[in-house]
């Protein structure tokens, strides 16, 4: 592009668009995710919201500054780490001009089968109870427990048939982590009869006739 000086100017390349990347937030940021000018997997796309998470769960919340600096990290654009940062229902992404979210957040789920059994009223008395200086409470999408609604998430741990009571309980003890799942192994499926009628199926000891019968 020629000015009208006559002088040609180029762009700059390698620079993000935007609001310049504060360097004492880039320098947290590989303190935390480490740094991915030594190791450059940790760049890699398919950690992208596995790195979101790590910065939620760090910070509480995820700034504008820490998202621009969190692009940089990834050379990827401000908006592509925006819109999946404000995507999900569990990223807290605060502008530059709002209050960061209270220290506790309690979701209520939504969904139909939660509704049914009552999240409405739950979150309702969660409201009247809970102080909101340090307590926030928000509806959340489904959180894929409809077997035992209602369901409400303190953090990250998941309160099933909860109640008032019982959701204050949670809170009150601090425990906002996941319960860790015992997965069953494959070997011990097998042994417990699992993929026995598919391995029936295949020798052909069991006809696709047979096999009607017994669904």
């Amino acid at each position: 592009m020629t000015s009208q000086t006559g002088m040609t100017s180029r762009r700059r390349r390698g620079f993000p668009q935007g609001r310049a990347v504060a360097p004492v937030a880039l320098v947290a940021l590989r303190d935390l995710l480490g740094d991915e000018r030594c190791n450059p997997t940790l760049k890699r796309r398919d950690l992208l919201i596995e790195h979101l998470h790590a910065i939620q769960d760090a910070h509480g919340y995820l700034s504008l500054v820490e998202l621009r600096a969190f692009a940089s990290y990834m050379n990827l654009p401000m908006a592509a780490v925006y819109e999946t940062a404000t995507f999900y229902a569990h990223f807290d992404v605060v502008h530059d001009h709002q209050a960061p979210p209270p220290a506790t957040t309690i979701r209520v789920c939504d969904s139909l089968s939660c509704q049914l059994a009552g999240a409405s009223a739950l979150q309702q008395a969660l409201e009247e109870r809970v102080d909101p200086d340090g307590v926030r409470i928000i509806r959340a999408p489904c959180m894929g427990r409809c077997n035992h609604a209602p369901v409400a998430e303190v953090g990250h741990h998941h309160v099933l048939y909860a109640t008032a009571d019982g959701v204050e309980a949670v809170v009150d003890t601090g425990h906002f982590h996941p319960e860790a799942i015992v997965w069953q192994r494959l070997t011990a499926y097998q042994q417990a009869g699992g993929f026995q009628l598919l391995a029936q199926c295949r020798s052909g000891q069991v006809s696709v006739d047979a096999l009607s019968t017994l669904l």
